[in-house]
């Protein structure tokens, strides 16, 4: 048991000159300068070694409780090696999005969402009153349906973009589905 007081936990090394695991002085390193600048408190060995390891490290685990100074220095290098490619991740994470997002944007700016105001049926026009009135509003579906440039394949409609056109051609599908499943049944 003795000897496991002067032994490294990380490589083994025997020696008087290692340094407690729970200590958690700064080294005024490049991780020490990182922390600083990030307001974080200076991490033990312990805590590093929870950080870097897959194997935990616990009071009373009846491992040893030094380590000494090249390991250590080691483990703070992967440590900031850690938060380097954690940062980094999280960058290109972000501009994936917000690419992604841009992308988004520019599909629907391209789409017209000017919404016109419904059709009237031909009934409904003769009620509405005299010759002019008449003029106007056949020129002003005249310009919406210029603006409805996306026809639908499967019947008489059209669309001001081509999302409106995918939904409605949606409708089509679904009665056919339906249709299909009544005349397997």
């Amino acid at each position: 048991m003795n000897e496991l007081a002067k032994m490294c936990r990380v490589c083994m090394d025997e020696s008087d000159d290692l340094l407690d695991i729970y200590d958690n002085k700064s080294w005024g390193d490049r991780l020490s300068a990182d922390l600083q600048r990030t307001k974080e408190p200076e991490p033990t060995p312990a805590e590093l070694l929870n950080i870097c390891s897959a194997y935990p490290v616990d009071t009373g685990d009846g491992f040893p409780l030094k380590i000494c100074e090249p390991c250590l220095i080691k483990l703070r290098e992967a440590l900031r090696f850690k938060r380097r490619y954690t940062r980094t991740m999280e960058y290109v994470a972000r501009v994936k999005r917000e690419q992604s997002d841009k992308e988004t944007c520019d599909l629907l700016e391209a789409e017209d969402w000017d919404f016109a105001d419904p059709i009237k049926s031909e009934n409904e026009e003769e009620e509405d009153g005299d010759g002019d009135d008449k003029q106007l509003k056949k020129e002003n579906n005249n310009e919406v349906e210029k603006k409805r440039s996306f026809k639908c394949a499967d019947c008489p409609k059209s669309f001001t973009g081509k999302a409106h056109l995918t939904l409605h051609s949606r409708t089509h599908t679904k009665v056919s589905t339906r249709t299909k499943r009544k005349t397997l049944k």
